[in-house]
């Protein structure tokens, strides 16, 4: 095997891929059509919050950069010409309506057919509706590059399982599932994913059965959230407290309800079902197939919508009202706010006439909110603090404090049971949890 790859898509699952087999003793060609992502690369500033082994995303790639072990470009004609080993981490965007957008995929792979050669090797590491890969991807190829796959070159697909912050640790240690479009493919793609992984390889019968896989692993938990979110809103109907409830059910040595929360977020477990549903024909067979996975993606979705309503009933309207949320990202602890249910959250409340401002120093504020530097500047104004997440820099004991000082006008929405086992705020009327 050569020591020589190509990573195609920078994002956030392609560059710390790429950065992995760098650190392993890889050359590795990056190429991203993203301007401002390939200059933020090369620059070593980015916002992404991963550390490989402790050293912060932005160090390693320096370090990477300056030994040549890694390079990067917007352009596939400037990729080294002796590369033979390519990997797609292309995204699949979707729409409002869960529509699947594959021009990008689509792209990636035309401009990659451009530069194919006999007896090179592509793996499809993106996440991808059934079908894609021995569909879509291989006929771009074929198509741009007038070669034959299963003969010419090889075509293989594996799943990444990777958890935003932690890609490097389980691009290393999380089992991997392959699939190839003949035997030689399936060996060739097992040998260079097993290069950075120290888990036994999972040979799959077919690439089919990895890409469904990979859906039903993210849907699953789609639907896990969407039970403990259900469990909360029952608990409100009651008065029962949600999250001791949930520990309640959780002392059953067979029972793991997880936390609820405000939404999903991210591009993985969100897309999931969605990806489920554009390998189906029609509506008809997403209702008749997988009803629960429908079910709970519409249940998910429209749980920011939920918790606004409810804000807007304990402050008696939002017209007018002034809403802080400390912390805009998709998750716990995260810079990304890619289709993050606490923007959700922030866009209902402003539609229905509240005045959102954003306090968060690790994610970036979208444009349509105002941002905050300081939390005691913030609590002099506002009318309800939302903490739709758990963020790091925030220190909560001040927030608490502020939110004393303030009992009586100031509603504090706690999203996340930061204050759940605090006596001193659980009981207060202005106290909301889920």
């Amino acid at each position: 095997m050569e020591n020589e790859l190509a990573v195609i898509g920078l994002g956030y699952v392609g560059l710390p891929l790429a950065l992995t087999y760098a650190l392993d003793g890889f050359s590795v060609s990056g190429v991203d059509i993203d301007l401002q992502r390939i200059e933020s690369i090369r620059t070593s500033s980015l916002g992404m919050r991963e550390d490989f082994d402790g050293v912060p995303v932005n160090d390693v790639l320096r370090t990477c950069l300056a030994n040549g072990s890694l390079s990067v470009t917007s352009k596939f004609d400037e990729l080294p010409k002796d590369v033979a080993t390519f990997i797609i981490t292309v995204g699949i965007p979707i729409d409002k309506a869960w529509a699947l957008d594959m021009s990008m995929l689509q792209g990636a792979c035309a401009g990659l057919g451009m530069l194919l050669k006999r007896g090179d090797l592509v793996i499809c590491r993106s996440t991808v509706p059934v079908g894609t890969t021995r569909g879509l991807v291989r006929s771009t190829l074929e198509r741009a590059s007038g070669l034959v796959a299963g003969k010419d070159f090889d075509l293989a697909y594996s799943s990444e399982r990777i958890a935003e912050g932690h890609a490097y640790d389980e691009f290393r240690n999380m089992p991997l599932v392959v699939g190839g479009i003949n035997t030689r493919s399936l060996d060739r793609a097992t040998e260079v994913l097993g290069a950075v992984n120290r888990e036994p390889v999972f040979k799959a019968s077919s690439i089919e059965l990895v890409e469904a896989a990979k859906m039903f692993e993210n849907a699953q938990r789609d639907v896990n959230i969407a039970v403990a979110d259900q469990l909360a809103r029952f608990a409100n109907r009651f008065g029962i407290p949600t999250w001791e409830l949930v520990e309640a059910c959780n002392t059953h040595s067979r029972v793991k309800i997880l936390m609820p929360g405000i939404g999903v977020g991210g591009h993985c477990i969100p897309y999931a079902s969605p990806y489920l549903f554009g390998s189906l024909s029609d509506q008809d067979e997403c209702v008749d197939l997988l009803p629960t996975f429908l079910s709970a993606r519409q249940a998910n979705a429209a749980q920011p919508g939920y918790i606004a309503g409810r804000m807007s009933r304990k402050m008696g309207g939002l017209t007018g009202k002034h809403v802080l949320f400390v912390g805009i990202a998709m998750k716990d602890y995260s810079d990304d706010v890619s289709v993050s249910p606490a923007v959700d959250l922030a866009t209902a409340l402003a539609k229905a006439g509240a005045e959102v401002h954003v306090l968060d120093s690790i994610a970036e504020t979208p444009k349509e909110f105002q941002c905050e530097k300081d939390i005691d500047a913030g609590s002099l104004w506002a009318d309800a603090l939302v903490l739709p997440i758990r963020q790091a820099n925030v220190d909560y004991d001040h927030l608490k404090s502020v939110a004393l000082a303030a009992a009586g006008r100031l509603t504090l929405c706690d999203f996340r049971g930061v204050f759940e086992h605090d006596a001193d705020v659980l009981e207060q009327p202005w106290y909301v949890r889920l």
